[in-house]
């Protein structure tokens, strides 16, 4: 091979690699503890984000809502959440589609129909949620549990305001229901899986827990794509790579959960089933965001009058940079430029 070549081949791989090379600048990202939130734990403990050059600082909260807020107020660099709050607070801060702070989805992470559930005492004889008329339900306001509660009593054709809601931490939804301080609640993994080991005798679950397809939402702000643009991208990758562990090892990946979630919160060891993880941007997110809205519209909540976008809660360009046939959503000229 000639020197010229060789020269050549050695100024493409510095390049190459130069380009595998980020700056290396201090994140926090926080996740959510639940069962969708599955890919951000195994990525954080099994070294991932390390793997990608990531120097990120992790936490665990114990709703998306929170994350959220810590995000607007620069607490945090990435968060993660269902979409009923991200719908919430673009709704409640209307004008600000093209601000610096505002908060962005650059990917769902989640589609499953099995992450939370309605259960009741067996004692009491609730078949539907028909049957919830006159009781009282506890789950957690502000979080997904609200919108989904909606979605049912919709689907049932539940008369509004005939459930008296209980407001309780996810927690403190299995306790109430043994106690008789509420009637039924709507809890998520991994609560649920615990409900069901403790109290399997005790507890049934009622119809209607299919009707929802959950969604899990990576968000940032806008400034954070447009400033860091690599580090966004290279984030992605290592969810990529979380959610390929959790296919390929999925028995090995659930029962190292099992333990977390021993250590960390002195829950039974139990045996899960992972959700349908993949990073995607499409049109099923889309329809979910829609509907959202409409609930909002629907129970009037804060600001679901005011016009938006749904378009400009994206920022798709560092996912279609990693994965482009993951982003299944309409893009304008201007966009793709970007």
């Amino acid at each position: 091979m000639g020197l010229k070549k060789v020269v050549a081949l050695l100024f493409l791989t510095l390049i190459a690699c130069r380009s595998d090379t980020i700056e290396q600048i201090p994140l926090r990202l926080a996740g959510v503890n639940y069962l969708g939130d599955l890919p951000t734990l195994v990525a954080a403990r099994q070294g991932v984000f390390e793997q990608y050059q990531l120097s990120i600082d992790v936490s665990f909260e114990d709703a998306g809502r929170q994350n959220l807020q810590d995000l607007r107020e620069g607490h945090i660099d990435f968060a993660l959440m269902a979409p009923t709050p991200f719908i919430l607070d673009r709704l409640a801060h209307p004008g600000q589609e093209m601000q610096d702070d505002d908060p962005v989805i650059l990917g769902n992470l989640l589609h499953s129909t099995r992450m939370q559930q309605i259960f009741t005492r067996k004692d009491y004889g609730f078949q539907t949620v028909n049957d919830l008329a006159g009781k009282r339900l506890g789950l957690s306001p502000g979080t997904n549990a609200e919108y989904l509660w909606w979605l049912y009593g919709v689907s049932y054709h539940l008369k509004p305001n005939s459930v008296e809601i209980v407001d309780l931490s996810p927690a403190e939804l299995g306790s109430a229901l043994m106690t008789g301080e509420v009637d039924a609640v709507l809890i998520r993994e991994p609560w649920s899986t615990q409900l069901r080991l403790t109290h399997a005798e005790e507890i049934e679950e009622v119809e209607g827990s299919h009707l929802y397809s959950a969604k899990w939402l990576l968000v940032t702000t806008r400034k954070m794509v447009r400033n860091h643009p690599k580090q966004c991208q290279q984030l992605l990758k290592a969810y990529s790579k979380a959610i390929n562990m959790i296919h390929i090892n999925h028995d090995a990946i659930m029962s190292w959960y099992g333990e977390e979630l021993k250590d960390r919160y002195s829950l039974l060891p139990a045996t899960y089933s992972a959700g349908l993880h993949e990073l995607t941007l499409n049109w099923s997110l889309i329809a979910e965001l829609q509907q959202g809205i409409q609930w909002a519209k629907l129970t009037d909540a804060s600001g679901a009058d005011n016009e938006t976008e749904v378009m400009s809660w994206f920022e798709a360009g560092p996912l279609r940079q990693v994965q482009p046939h993951a982003v299944k959503i309409p893009v304008t000229s201007a966009q793709m430029n970007q």
